[in-house]
């Protein structure tokens, strides 16, 4: 920027000096006639909008380059089982992680055969499971699990677990009762009811907004379903280990190890370790390769060329981008929503423990990735036995131009009673929707009427705070931006 603006004032300096050095030799500057004013007045207005481009392009460089902070989240390090506080406390290989509805952080702590608990204020405790290897159902005080390594929770604040060395799918209710919900407990693969289902050994998984929970089988190479009535299906993969783009069962996986919603966008990405890929499925099962050549390696750059290195845990944050735990690369790599890769934390191919900015903080094996209430990135260190935090940069939302170049602009913002909200930009004759949602990334009601290029959004009964919306259209995101409430 500094250069611009040297250059700048270099071209006025010359052109002073020109005329400058025309007046001495008594020579008048020429008069120009209306057409050569018009082209100047062009010319000054086509500058004028290279400034400000070559500026607003220096001002998203200066964002995207911030800092990035890496720190210990929870853990003293070392491999152990200790509660207490999250600085002191110690876990063995953890492994997914996901939030219940009141705030908390549920982790599998698979070594120690147990689900770990870390509330709001940092303090870690042992939500099921008593250490030490079994198949028991009964309280949560009483329960015992055998290698846990996937967990989810459901609507109502239900907790499933992928109980991985018991072949069986365990749910913990409300009331802290732990039962079998899928699996009969024989490894294998067979579709059915939920207690004559068979199961590989089970990873990573989660709900959809039906609420019919997916689990990834890898040994089975295939991602499985298990709907409200706990009917078990074959949501995608033949069995076979390939790389095949297709439907259901007609498309083939290697060794899916991980598997995570998108809500926003109603889609599914899987961690295709064998393939060393990034996959993504529709709700109809159908499955293409988003990330990734299928060799090993660690490439940025755009997304079908870029190569990882065995992925494992999966996430999306409220924008659409998905960040990817690369456990034997040890980085986090993100895929943005324009399709490209890049390394978000950690330095490739180098492993250790060490805290401080992004490029050069390093990781014992990132193995599970989840975005925190606050908006910044948690991941299992699995060789480490801790929880490191990401500090993500902060994305001005406002006046965003995306790729279609549809732009919102809020008006009022912050609001008091109602804000009008305009899009500029050309859009498609399909109807428009409006979903907003707290910094949580739960969605919230909220009354709006569209008309055109205009929404009308009434405050309602909704309390002071920062809000995000997005527009859909034809099941695809349009546009994205922030909205303040007094």
């Amino acid at each position: 920027m500094t250069l611009l603006v040297a250059e700048l004032r270099g071209i006025k300096n010359a052109n002073a000096q020109k005329n400058k050095r025309s007046k001495l030799r008594g020579i008048k500057p020429k008069r120009l006639n209306k057409v050569q004013r018009q082209h100047l007045k062009h010319d000054k207005s086509k500058m004028k909008l290279k400034v400000l481009s070559i500026f607003a392009a220096t001002i998203l460089a200066i964002v995207h380059l911030q800092a990035q902070n890496v720190s210990t989240y929870a853990g003293a390090g070392g491999v152990g089982y200790i509660n207490g506080h999250a600085a002191l406390a110690k876990f063995s290989g953890l492994e997914q992680m996901t939030y219940d509805k009141n705030g908390n952080l549920l982790v599998c702590d698979a070594p120690n055969h147990c689900i770990r608990r870390i509330d709001a204020k940092g303090n870690v405790s042992t939500f099921a499971g008593t250490g030490a290897p079994g198949f028991v159902d009964g309280s949560i005080a009483v329960a015992q699990f055998n290698n846990p390594l996937g967990i989810a929770v459901d609507n109502q604040n239900n907790v499933y677990v992928s109980d991985n060395l018991n072949f069986v799918i365990r749910k913990i209710d409300t009331q802290g009762n732990v039962t079998t919900y899928a699996g009969n407990g024989e490894q294998g693969y067979e579709d059915g009811d939920g207690i004559t289902a068979k199961f590989g050994y089970l990873n990573y998984m989660c709900f959809d907004d039906a609420q019919n929970l997916y689990v990834a089988d890898p040994n089975n190479n295939v991602i499985r379903k298990i709907d409200a009535q706990q009917n078990v299906t074959t949501f995608v993969g033949s069995g076979k280990a390939a790389l095949i783009d297709g439907k259901g069962t007609f498309a083939d996986l290697s060794f899916p190890i991980a598997i995570a919603y998108d809500k926003y966008n109603h889609v599914f990405y899987i961690s295709d370790q064998g393939n060393s890929a990034i996959r993504k499925a529709l709700p109809d099962g159908t499955l293409s390769t988003y990330a990734g050549t299928g060799i090993i390696g660690h490439v940025d750059g755009e997304a079908l060329s870029a190569k990882f290195y065995f992925p494992k845990g999966l996430t999306t944050d409220q924008n659409g981008n998905i960040y990817v735990a690369g456990r034997f690369d040890y980085t986090v790599r993100k895929i943005d929503t324009y399709g490209r890769v890049s390394t978000v934390a950690g330095i490739p191919h180098v492993s250790g423990n060490s805290n401080g900015e992004s490029t050069t903080a390093k990781f014992g094996k990132p193995i599970e990735v989840v975005i925190s209430p606050d908006g910044n990135l948690l991941v299992s260190d699995w060789i480490n036995s801790t929880i490191r935090k990401i500090e993500l940069p902060v994305t001005a939302s406002t006046g965003i131009v995306y790729k279609n170049e549809i732009e919102t602009k809020v008006m009022p913002n912050p609001v008091t009673t109602s804000a009008i909200i305009k899009i500029n930009g050309t859009i498609g004759k399909e109807p428009i929707s409006f979903v907003m949602y707290d910094v949580t990334g739960k969605e919230v009601n909220v009354k709006n009427t569209i008309s055109g290029l205009q929404i009308i959004v009434e405050r309602g009964d909704l309390s002071s705070g920062t809000y995000f919306f997005k527009l859909v259209q034809n099941s695809k995101v349009i546009g994205m931006d922030k909205l303040i409430i007094e």
